[in-house]
């Protein structure tokens, strides 16, 4: 038994075998999901079946998954509903 157990995983979970492997093979494309060029296609494929797997995976449909860079930034997309009055408007 280790005399340490480290508790802290909150930013450096281990990650999966398979999800190391899926990140790698990303971060060899040069392509911007957002345009339209040969590179900017591939890339938006790739976030596309990321998307529809997580969705799968969840019981989600993929239009309902969002992808956000922090969890500053998926906690504000969550509550910002909240934030609308009746009529949707801020």
């Amino acid at each position: 038994m280790p005399s340490r157990v480290y508790l802290d995983w909150n930013a450096t979970t281990p990650l999966r075998t398979e999800a190391r492997a899926a990140m790698l093979a990303a971060y060899e494309l040069i392509g911007n999901p957002s345009s339209v060029h040969a590179e900017g296609r591939e890339a938006r494929r790739l976030v596309e079946e990321a998307r529809a797997a997580l969705a799968t995976a969840v019981g989600a449909l993929p239009r309902n998954v969002i992808f956000t860079s922090a969890g500053t930034e998926a906690n504000a997309l969550a509550l910002s509903p909240g934030l609308r009055g009746r009529s949707g408007e801020p």
